[in-house]
């Protein structure tokens, strides 16, 4: 029985000493940030578990190298880097290796550009974005109107200011961490006219209206003339457009007619031009 039982201590010793020659560490690491622009400080963290850690070799892919625990490091050109540790307890030696694991981009060149849209009844403008030197990853699209706060949003936005006069608007693009650029347009809101100078009145549903294109924010009259200038037909109104009758409801000729546009509430507001009259 003594015997048998020195026989089980010494199998216990035997397996212990087996173990403990057997690697007793696994190696990780994490970074706090994987998508960076050139120069941007990377802290890196080791994660190992197990022996304690007395020695630590890492490789960042870049050419460069530490022996540090905790080490920091920033990336100078863009493309993406595969890093390495090796790590070292009084047992063993293991490496970890994440291919690819850090993403440097460029520094984004953003700019933008706008519309009014004319055929609404306020100052609406749509605005697109476009990133010059686009590498085909995620971008984020953070928008500001009037220095109000910024919004994250989609690639265009669409904004009404409240009143006519100048309105900055700004675009941040966000391509990773210390990774942005900021582009800002002044926007001067007013209520733009515009007109065609033929229309077709036939009612086949196409060009039927001569329409002058406004933000609809103020009133404006129509004045038509023919060509001797008799006055065929007049309107005040927000939206200003003509059918091809007279103000009577007299269907009138083709040929050629004069417009004038005013505006009875903005000074320097008007418009003038020939209307090609086809049906």
């Amino acid at each position: 029985m003594i015997r048998g039982l020195k026989i089980s201590v010494l199998i216990i010793l035997f397996i212990i000493a087996i173990n403990s020659s057997v690697a007793q560490i696994s190696v990780n690491f994490t970074a706090d940030t994987t998508l960076v622009c050139p120069g941007y400080l990377i802290q890196f963290t080791d994660l190992s578990v197990g022996d304690t850690v007395f020695n630590w070799q890492w490789d960042f892919g870049d050419g460069n190298t530490d022996n540090v625990k905790n080490p920091v490091h920033a990336y100078s050109i863009p493309g993406f880097y595969t890093v390495k540790l090796t790590a070292s307890s009084s047992n063993a030696t293991q490496t970890k290796i994440k291919t690819n694991y850090i993403h440097v981009r460029d520094f984004p060149q953003a700019s933008l550009s706008y519309t009014d849209t004319l055929f609404l009844p306020s100052f609406m403008f749509y605005f697109t974005s476009l990133i010059i030197n686009n590498d085909g990853y995620p971008y984020y699209y953070y928008w500001s109107f009037d220095e109000e706060s910024y919004q994250l949003g989609d690639t265009f936005a669409i904004h009404t200011f409240p009143s006519a006069g100048n309105h900055p608007v700004s675009l941040l693009v966000k391509a990773g961490a210390g990774c942005h650029d900021t582009v800002t347009v002044q926007i001067a809101a007013s209520d733009i006219l515009d007109a065609p100078n033929i229309f077709t009145p036939n009612n086949d549903g196409h060009n039927d209206l001569f329409i002058v294109k406004t933000n609809g924010y103020n009133e404006f009259t129509l004045e038509v003339f023919n060509k001797w200038g008799a006055m065929v037909y007049t309107t005040t109104a927000r939206r200003l457009y003509w059918d091809g009758y007279s103000s009577a409801g007299i269907q009138v000729p083709p040929g050629v007619y004069y417009f004038h546009v005013t505006s009875p509430d903005i000074k320097g507001y008007q418009l003038s031009g020939k209307i090609l009259l086809i049906r």
